[in-house]
């Protein structure tokens, strides 16, 4: 083989290799991307007395209804930040998910309605206990949310904030015995409105006391 034969075929198959190099980098990097893309929160769960059967569940001791765990899925997915505005919130299962969240590092914040802070059963006392700050404000006005907010101060880009609102608060009565709804989106404008109303209250509202 001659020398410019060589470097001819030399010449070619390096530029086989960066060929196949790079297109190898872009659909790596493509497949991450798709894999890593954020697909959109649309899901309304609905409680229903009487109407559903119990089932087994890794969120939970005891058999629960399908729409609880639903709820308590949601309730576990946040990595970074969760916001909690709620009338009423005595349930357990609840109580120990967002406990759980806190231990893996996720930062939490609750808002409550004063008078209901401390009633028969209120999760209050666990999350004091836990440093999870708390806020209310005595008023004639009920604090009568009822919603969350996950991840909504997240700058990572892999995460997904959404937000879970409705009827129900998070108690017993609510959750096995009432007929109830929360919807659960991702749509940026509501939940941005949502946020705001969340800002506005933390302001106003201050550290909870007996």
């Amino acid at each position: 083989m001659s020398l410019k034969s060589y470097s001819q075929t030399l010449f070619l198959l390096l530029s086989l290799a960066f060929v196949t190099r790079v297109t190898y980098n872009y659909l790596t990097k493509k497949k991450k991307q798709e894999k890593c893309k954020k697909k959109e929160i649309q899901e309304v769960i609905m409680f229903s007395y009487g109407v559903e059967e119990v089932k087994k569940s890794k969120y939970s001791r005891c058999m629960i209804t399908k729409s609880m765990d639903r709820l308590l899925y949601y309730l576990n997915q946040p990595r970074h930040t969760l916001d909690i505005c709620m009338y009423v919130w005595t349930n357990m299962d609840i109580t120990n998910a967002v406990l759980k969240l806190h231990y893996r590092g996720v930062k939490i914040r609750v808002i409550l309605d004063a008078d209901m802070a401390f009633s028969s059963g209120s999760s209050v006392r666990r999350l004091e206990k836990q440093r999870i700050p708390v806020r209310w404000m005595k008023s004639s006005n009920l604090m009568h949310h009822k919603f969350c907010l996950a991840d909504m101060l997240s700058e990572d880009p892999s995460v997904l904030p959404f937000l879970m609102a409705g009827s129900l608060n998070w108690t017993n009565q609510a959750l096995c015995g009432n007929f109830e709804d929360c919807l659960v989106t991702s749509q940026k404008e509501l939940v941005e409105q949502y946020r705001r109303e969340f800002e506005r209250l933390w302001i106003l509202f201050k550290p909870i006391v007996d």
